[in-house]
């Protein structure tokens, strides 16, 4: 557990830790595009209708991975840089790990907001 605890506190420390601020920035851009695309489309928010709706399920997902595949990429790429920066070796479970975290939460979390707020003023009017 020590471990784990010192391979985020390098990773966050180190070599190229701006990616921490940027990468999540770029997931929370296509975030509120597509949040605002399901308002305009009348789907429910993304987090509830992923965990709620499980004939909507496969559509969320694709969805999703249609926005999310290249910056994942890009995301875990760069966690194989930095690991082999800071650790002289690569570990790529940990990389898709952080990689998908790192443009995942902060895109699910942005999309389902977004639609919230859309559908909510979209209402108002």
């Amino acid at each position: 557990m020590d471990r784990i605890v010192q391979g985020i506190v390098a990773r966050v420390t180190g070599p190229m830790s701006f990616r921490f601020m940027l990468q999540p920035a770029v997931a929370i851009l296509l975030g509120v595009r597509d949040g605002l695309a399901d308002a305009k489309a009348g789907t429910p928010p993304f987090i509830y209708d992923l965990l709620f709706s499980p004939k909507d399920r496969s559509r969320d997902l694709k969805s999703a991975l249609k926005s999310l595949l290249k910056p994942i990429v890009v995301a875990t790429i760069l966690d194989c840089i930095a690991q082999y920066l800071i650790f002289k070796h690569v570990r790529l479970i940990p990389a898709l790990l952080v990689g998908t975290l790192v443009m995942g939460l902060p895109y699910a979390l942005a999309r389902g907001i977004t639609n919230r707020i859309a559908t909510v003023r979209g209402r108002g009017k």
